[in-house]
């Protein structure tokens, strides 16, 4: 008879990493790039985007000096960080 209270069996590492990839590579799919793999644990980054649409109508409408602006954000962009992490027990956790 089995003990319903027991704690789950930890999973090995070569399913753990399967799960990491699995994981990794749907954040792939969105357009993240992956910055480190190690065991059980992915850093990946973005860019964060820039509304484009609304910025060309501001550089028209002020004769292109809203283009100083511009520039000036896609060069400075903001850097979205994400942390996957699977535990022993396979269970998927995202910070960031």
């Amino acid at each position: 008879m089995t003990d319903v209270n027991a704690a789950p069996a930890a999973l090995p590492d070569d399913t753990r990493s399967q799960i990491l990839t699995a994981e990794v590579a749907k954040y792939a799919k969105r357009g993240w790039t992956v910055e480190t793999v190690s065991s059980g644990q992915a850093v990946l980054s973005k860019n964060k985007r820039i509304g484009w649409f609304w910025n060309l109508i501001f550089v028209i409408l002020t004769g292109g000096l809203w283009l100083i602006y511009v520039i000036y954000r896609a060069l400075n962009r903001k850097k979205l960080t994400a942390i996957i992490t699977v535990d022993q027990y396979g269970n998927v956790r995202t910070a960031g």
